[in-house]
């Protein structure tokens, strides 16, 4: 019996996936695939590109942001990221080297200190998942949702 157990002890407590350090270049190349995939159109492939929920995030200091699940990401997406939304426009005139602020990890608690922002986005960093989109600045998208009528944005 106490083989088994030592044998199960050894399993469960088998090492720790070690902590991948995000890159600059791992953040560039999400960047460009989050822009390219909304300008294309195309709600699949930006989904997982996303972490959900998706924080929503207005102009103002003290609103109280809104969440948007996968599934109204999907069945909203033209009017989040429709091309006659000025959150598109302002998207065209990007480029793939936007700027971006210090990435800023924590080693001892393998995770980022805060979200880096890439124009209206700000990005977290999933030790599975790499570079995610966690919210977005969308004044005009948090104004049509912002009533909280709408399944799966709240």
């Amino acid at each position: 019996m106490k083989p088994l157990i030592a044998l199960l002890l050894a399993a469960v407590s088998g090492a720790a996936p070690a902590c991948q350090t995000p890159t600059p270049d791992g953040l560039r190349a999400a960047w460009v695939a989050v822009r390219a995939a909304a300008l294309r159109d195309e709600p699949g492939a930006s989904a997982r590109l996303y972490q959900f929920p998706l924080q929503l995030l207005s102009a103002y200091q003290g609103d109280r942001p809104l969440r948007v699940d996968r599934a109204a990401f999907n069945e909203h997406y033209t009017e989040l990221f429709g091309p006659e939304m000025q959150f598109r426009q302002d998207l065209k005139n990007t480029k793939d080297g936007e700027y971006f602020g210090k990435i800023d990890f924590d080693d001892k608690a393998c995770r980022l200190k805060w979200p880096v922002r890439i124009h209206d986005y700000n990005f977290t960093y999933d030790q599975k998942a790499g570079w995610l989109v966690q919210s977005i600045y969308m004044p005009e998208a948090y104004g049509l949702f912002k009533d909280g009528t709408t399944a799966g944005i709240r």
